[in-house]
């Protein structure tokens, strides 16, 4: 047993540092999913900058390519004199304006980029006064003079640092586009490792958890199969000294019931015969805590007190020559009712008491009669019912302090049991009512 405790001791010692490493586990997975969180916001963030410098890239690509269309429309317009080109010249104008207030509003955190669209606003802005300005010739004054704006070469000088500007600002948004496509890319390898790891550890987690529990399952199981054989031994220990303390008390009340029959005196005979009378009822309750399927703590009480009526009947040894016929008995006992020994000891020496009483003096010179005896529960109440109709108790015996040596012995059980006796004389006859406590329950098994 103290083998199977230091093992028990030494399980829990593990159980506990099993919980406390699990507990440190979950709580850094815990740590870990917040900043999971953390890195997936970061980069949803990142990605989102990524798409922000890809749209101003866009936009400037956009520009640039808008500011090409209004060039088209102006030639288009002098070689063919087409109203159709100088619509796709206006056009063209307008989104160019757009587009630099896009590029403008996209850009609004990048000082850099801010000073450099604000130079593009400005030579854009020269470039399609220079457009304009050669349509007007061509409209007011002739060909031949737009022409030779043209040749001036100030429209192309224009056109020229519009592209070197625009591919500046290409070129900060590719090395910015670089820098957060690989901010990103860190992120979402760090999230692809963490759920790698979260992975590992849970099924980790998961294995040795299982593990755990199949060896605590099979060392309980072997400290339950030796818990089992214990619990057998100490039963059959329990129901040998059972056995032989019944054994012993039948001896004493047969070496009494022997010295009451070699006796001379009357008197003394009869207080060895009741008094070995009261050792049967102590061993009745013993034998019923012996043998198979008994229970070590517990008597069945409605035929212990079956078993101590048919015993009390006395034998005609026992009443003498001149005893007569023997009174008849009627027992009337309610359902099964399990008790404990502590109670059901002073019930049957009780019951014993009152049945001896009545067959001793109920019924003197051979007389006939019937003794009866009832029991029944009512709620966490016990009733016995000891009642014959005999010649009755003398005066003064019912009081709380008459009667003799047996009576004052069954006032002492009741109140061991904190019970209450009744004495009431009838016509004819006695009837003893014993009422005590005790509330139902299971059994425990050995």
């Amino acid at each position: 047993m103290s083998i199977n405790t230091d093992a028990s001791i030494a399980r829990r010692m593990m159980r506990a540092r099993a919980a406390r490493v699990s507990a440190l586990l979950l709580g850094g997975l815990f740590v870990g999913f917040l900043l999971l969180v953390t890195v997936f916001i970061e980069y949803r963030r990142a990605i989102d900058w990524v798409d922000h410098t890809r749209e101003v890239i866009s936009a400037v690509e956009a520009l640039q390519s808008a500011l090409s269309d209004t060039e088209s429309g102006e030639r288009g317009y002098l070689l063919l004199r087409d109203p159709g080109h100088l619509a796709a010249y206006e056009e063209a104008r307008e989104h160019s304006r757009r587009l630099l207030d896009s590029v403008g509003s996209l850009t609004a955190d990048n000082p850099v980029q801010q000073d450099t669209l604000k130079a593009l606003r400005a030579l854009t802005a020269q470039r399609l006064d220079q457009i304009g300005e050669v349509l007007r010739q061509a409209a007011e004054s002739g060909l031949e003079q737009a022409l030779a704006t043209i040749r001036e070469g100030k429209g192309a000088s224009t056109m020229a640092e519009i592209r070197r500007l625009t591919a500046t600002m290409r070129a900060e948004e590719d090395m910015l586009l670089a820098r957060r496509s690989r901010h990103a890319t860190i992120l979402e390898l760090l999230m692809i490792a963490y759920g790698l790891l979260f992975v590992t550890v849970m099924g980790w987690l998961g294995y040795t958890t299982v593990r755990r529990l199949e060896r605590d399952y099979q060392a309980e199981r072997a400290e339950g199969q030796a818990l089992a054989v214990a619990l057998q031994e100490n039963r059959i220990l329990l129901d040998e000294v059972n056995h032989r303390v019944k054994n012993s008390l039948q001896i004493v009340a047969n070496l009494l019931r022997t010295q009451a029959l070699r006796h001379r005196s009357q008197e003394v005979r009869q207080e060895l015969l009741d008094s070995s009378s009261r050792v049967l009822a102590i061993a009745e309750v013993h034998r019923r805590l012996y043998g198979e399927g008994a229970v070590y703590d517990t008597v069945e009480l409605s035929d212990l007190i079956r078993s101590i009526a048919e015993n009390a009947v006395p034998s005609n040894s026992d009443r003498g020559a001149d005893g007569g016929s023997e009174p008849a008995m009627s027992v009337a006992v309610g359902t099964p009712l399990p008790a404990p020994v502590h109670t059901a000891v002073p019930v049957a020496l009780i019951v014993n008491e009152l049945l001896t009483n009545s067959y001793k003096h109920a019924f003197p010179d051979g007389r006939t009669g019937t003794v009866r005896l009832d029991m029944e529960v009512d709620g966490d109440e016990v009733h016995i019912d000891v009642t014959d109709d005999g010649i009755g108790l003398p005066e003064g015996v019912a009081s709380s302090s008459g009667g003799g040596f047996g009576l004052n012995t069954v006032r002492n059980l009741t109140r061991q049991i904190r019970g209450r006796l009744e004495i009431e004389r009838l016509t004819p006859g006695t009837r003893f009512l014993l009422t005590f406590p005790m509330k139902p329950g299971a059994p425990t098994q050995a």
